[in-house]
């Protein structure tokens, strides 16, 4: 339930950051307010929760989480700005076919059938419901949601690899301030921030903010959990709200064709939750 609670306001970014950039802003300057106003909530929470700072991690395992977490929102967000919101999650969303491919040949652990019926039906639904439209294909689009798909899997993979005890929100204040780090020295390479200009991109902004705090923070309670390939398969109801929220706010096509998809989208979830065990 935490992930699928995780998947869906994951799923709010996507089509809020499309609206994000026709207000004026850019990809990376949507990234750098996103996280800057993430780590500023997270630091006002950690003291009024009275959690304590420290986190026990190897700094190589972190350094991976942060840098992968980074690669996810410049790929999966910067994406939108180029290419339609479908497309972008079709491509995006093959993470967790790179997950189960480096278990079954990196981590050398076992995958149960009904793990690769899951996936593999999973990403089919996808195919079937997102059905990119090839004729609207941008290089740079391209490229940022493939980008973001090996750091969503960098991501998951090395947060899996935290100490079972860390805790959900001092692992989300950490990873959202090495993140924003990161976006700093992005800054330095001749990016400009560039706010909104219209009033309500800040809205969209601070939704954005709010939405991913609270996906974050589930996310991570669900990595610990459930294991890093569970998590993987039940983000794919994530694109489902993506679609929804595409066909209702920005107009994109909901066939007969693409609810068959859906359909088989939550028909591998329910499958793979009632036979996988947690990695």
């Amino acid at each position: 339930m935490i992930a699928l609670i995780a998947a869906i306001f994951y799923g709010f970014n996507t089509t809020l950051s499309r609206l994000a950039y026709d207000t004026g802003t850019t990809p990376v300057s949507l990234i750098v307010f996103r996280f800057l106003l993430t780590s500023l909530a997270m630091i006002i929470l950690v003291a009024l929760l009275r959690k304590s700072w420290r986190m026990q991690v190897s700094p190589r395992v972190f350094v991976l989480c942060v840098l992968g977490m980074y690669i996810t929102a410049i790929g999966h967000l910067g994406a939108v700005r180029y290419i339609p919101v479908s497309l972008a999650a079709i491509i995006f969303y093959t993470f967790p076919l790179f997950i189960i491919a480096w278990k079954r040949l990196v981590g050398k652990q076992p995958v149960t059938i009904f793990e690769l019926i899951g996936f593999i039906l999973a990403f089919a639904g996808l195919a079937v419901a997102l059905g990119p439209e090839f004729h609207q294909m941008d290089i740079t689009g391209l490229i940022l949601a493939f980008s973001g798909s090996l750091g969503a899997t960098l991501f998951i993979l090395s947060y899996e690899r935290f100490p079972k005890d860390t805790d959900s929100w001092v692992g989300t204040l950490w990873i959202n301030l090495g993140t924003l780090l990161l976006c700093g020295v992005t800054l330095l390479f001749g990016f400009e921030l560039v706010p909104p200009v219209e009033s309500i991109g800040w809205l969209y902004l601070t939704a954005i903010m709010v939405f991913s705090l609270i996906s974050f923070v589930l996310s991570l309670q669900a990595i610990k959990k459930i294991g890093a390939s569970v998590f993987a398969l039940f983000l794919n109801f994530e694109p489902v709200i993506i679609l929804l929220l595409a066909w209702i706010v920005i107009g994109e096509d909901l066939s007969l064709t693409r609810i068959s998809g859906i359909g088989m989208v939550v028909t591998a979830l329910v499958i793979s939750h009632w036979r996988m065990k947690p990695s």
